[in-house]
């Protein structure tokens, strides 16, 4: 596992984590899962490999709303990569700021179905 650590990653720390209950969402062209998410940002697991990913790399989210049918974008910052679980850590930039309310909503219509 690699790891790389920041004040924002300290800060990201310090937010509490809640369970992803495994939502579906993309990391670029890639399908992955939500494992678990905070304000400050996600930790990911990518089908595929995360072998060409690399902390400081930008990415972009995307979150499919089964409620809207609508896809929202987020860009995050990869923090820490574990290549053996395939999972990500990745901090939300600040132009990414609604993301978090975005998760809670759809998390949240999701355990209501």
């Amino acid at each position: 596992m690699t790891s790389t650590i920041s004040p924002q990653s300290n800060d990201r720390r310090k937010a509490v984590r809640q369970p992803g209950e495994a939502y579906p969402l993309r990391v670029g062209r890639e399908p992955a899962r939500l494992v678990d998410w905070s304000v400050k940002g996600v930790g990911l697991q990518l089908r595929g490999g995360v072998d060409t990913l690399a902390p400081g790399q930008t990415l972009t989210v995307s979150i499919h709303s089964e409620v809207t049918n609508g896809v929202a974008l987020f860009p995050v910052v990869v923090r820490r990569v574990d290549t053996e679980r395939r999972v990500i850590g990745a901090d939300f930039l600040d132009e990414a700021e609604d993301a978090a309310n975005f998760l809670a909503c759809l998390l949240a219509m999701s355990d209501a179905r």
